[in-house]
């Protein structure tokens, strides 16, 4: 399967291909008043309106100190954005590579071997959407 490598704050982290539907570079912001802290903001996406999660905010990771890409997920006709520091490339990662992790948190579907490092595979589509 698919998965796209991105990095926070020198952690790793994987997330599945099929939930991203592209990869932009992030734009300016429109705030969003009274908004919880992890909306980042409103984003003009091709005249669509796009609410941009920052995932730092939303799971328990390190806040890197810059963020420059924006994963655009997409479920049946609803998108978000969630900002991440740098998305490194797209891997194939073969399914039995994933190894559960003793981190029992919702978003945590266990991590990856890549070489010298680990990489955490996420799934946080049933927590923005």
């Amino acid at each position: 399967m698919q998965m796209i490598l991105f990095k926070m704050d020198q952690q790793h982290y994987l997330i599945s291909a099929d939930t991203v539907e592209e990869v932009i570079d992030a734009p300016t912001f429109t705030p969003v008043p009274l908004a919880p802290k992890w909306v980042k903001g409103l984003i003009n996406l091709r005249g669509s309106v796009v609410t941009v999660i920052r995932l730092a905010e939303l799971i328990p990771i390190t806040k890197p100190r810059y963020e420059r890409n924006v994963l655009i997920m997409k479920k049946a006709d609803e998108r978000k954005g969630v900002l991440v520091e740098e998305v490194i490339e797209v891997i194939d990662v073969l399914p039995e590579a994933i190894q559960l992790s003793k981190q029992e948190a919702a978003y945590s579907a266990g991590i990856v071997s890549l070489g010298e490092s680990v990489a955490s595979v996420i799934s946080i589509d049933q927590m923005i959407f």
